[in-house]
């Protein structure tokens, strides 16, 4: 028992530099969390995934409403509308480009029913906003593309979040067909963002009463683990539901000033204060650090090392998403962006958290199969990108970038840059 609390402990200190290692060196601090996790499981076989029992399945499911919850608080509105039509297009663009990219190649070399190799595209069609913000923030790229590049990450795990999550719950997988699985979408997405804006919007009336309680802190992620359940239990999804749950809260006297939305400014105009304060998301970003952390080092236990077939096919995959990237990038960018951001935009296709909850989702959902793949491609792709971004940084690569886009103008001074809005 001693050593366990002990390793526990320890493995919050390591996670901590591992962090402070990223912000020096922008190596993401998933991949040594997961090489941890090889190394205790796979390698030295101290602890593997049947010890953890039932626990997994609980904590994925906490894990996801948690960092959805959080991811959303931290979208700001304001940002977005700024960027918003190049935002959706690449979004839409890239997500389902490689959504039918990684599924024709699971059906055609994983041999996986259609069910099956679309979930597998969704899941591994968005990007981790956790590991794109620190590869961004040192290329000298325009500010413009950076908030494009975030506002993508967070539209495409939630275009990610409903895909998987739908065609996993198919009954049938011999009905399977585009318009049943497009009109469940909607179905499941309107219903969760009535579900989850609802719970905003009444607890944003309230959260100013609740603040007044000893040790209330804890009540916002236990009210959003409700909303979830309550969503779950009407046929939608929860996850959708927190994440705009988050949204809604966290942006709630922006939203306030629409016109077309007054009628929230009216319930909430005795809450002016209500939006969550710095302790309080100070609080829930320390929640995720400390599930992330664990998570990803249990990923690296459950992954199988010896497996040939996972690791090279996991690498395929992850080969396919960056051209895929970066021939959808190019084409979808206008020409204004610089050969630059757009080869920087092609550079940022990490798998992270979301990919990972999704794959275990699978894996209880009965395609077992597909999570050592999808974990091998969340290593590959997080190496990748950090790889590229530092060749670009560099200008290692730059014969290079100037061929594949040289649709895009050159790139602008530093000052042009941070002031072009020519997306």
């Amino acid at each position: 028992m001693e050593i366990t609390i002990i390793s526990l402990a320890l493995l919050v200190f390591m996670a901590h530099v591992f962090a402070a290692m990223f912000v020096k060196t922008r190596l993401p601090d998933v991949l040594p969390l997961m090489l941890l996790g090889i190394i205790i499981g796979p390698v030295f076989q101290i602890v593997s995934p049947a010890d953890f029992g039932m626990v997994d399945k609980v904590f994925t499911r906490v894990l996801l409403i948690v960092i959805l919850f959080e991811s959303g608080l931290g979208i700001k509105i304001s940002q977005i509308r700024l960027t918003w039509t190049q935002s959706l297009r690449l979004t839409l663009a890239c997500f389902t480009v490689m959504t039918a990219v990684i599924a024709a190649l699971a059906r055609f070399a994983l041999g996986l029913p259609s069910v099956y190799a679309f979930a597998l595209g969704c899941i591994l069609a968005s990007n981790s906003f956790a590991v794109i913000i620190p590869l961004i923030s040192k290329l000298n790229i325009s500010a413009n593309i950076k908030t494009v590049l975030l506002s993508e990450s967070t539209l495409g795990s939630v275009l990610s979040i409903a895909g998987a999550v739908t065609i996993l719950q198919m009954p049938q997988i011999d009905t399977f067909g585009f318009g049943r699985i497009g009109a469940k979408i909607i179905y499941m997405f309107l219903l969760s963002f009535a579900v989850g804006a609802g719970a905003a919007i009444f607890w944003t009336m309230v959260l100013h009463r609740i603040r007044k309680l000893e040790n209330s802190i804890f009540l916002t992620p236990a009210f959003v683990m409700i909303v979830y359940s309550v969503c779950e239990a009407c046929g939608a999804d929860g996850a959708i539901s927190a994440f705009i749950f988050g949204i809604i809260a966290g942006n709630i006297r922006v939203i306030r000033s629409f016109k077309a939305l007054r009628f929230i400014g009216k319930l909430t105009r005795d809450t002016a204060s209500n939006a969550f304060n710095e302790v309080e998301k100070s609080f829930f970003g320390e929640i995720v650090f400390l599930l992330r952390t664990f998570f990803f080092v249990y990923i690296g236990i459950c992954m199988h090392i010896g497996s040939r077939h996972s690791m090279l096919y996991g690498l395929l995959f992850t080969a396919v998403i960056f051209i895929t990237r970066a021939v959808v990038a190019n084409l979808t960018l206008a020409k204004s962006v610089s050969r630059l951001d757009a080869a920087a935009a092609s550079a940022m296709a990490p798998k992270g958290l979301v990919t990972a909850v999704l794959a275990s989702l699978a894996a209880q959902s009965g395609a077992g199969a597909l999570q050592d793949i999808v974990y091998s491609v969340i290593f590959f792709s997080i190496l990748f990108a950090t790889l590229m971004s530092f060749c670009i940084e560099k200008g290692y690569c730059a014969g290079i970038v100037a061929f594949v886009f040289r649709r895009h103008q050159e790139a602008a001074a530093p000052s042009e840059r941070n002031n072009h809005a020519g997306l």
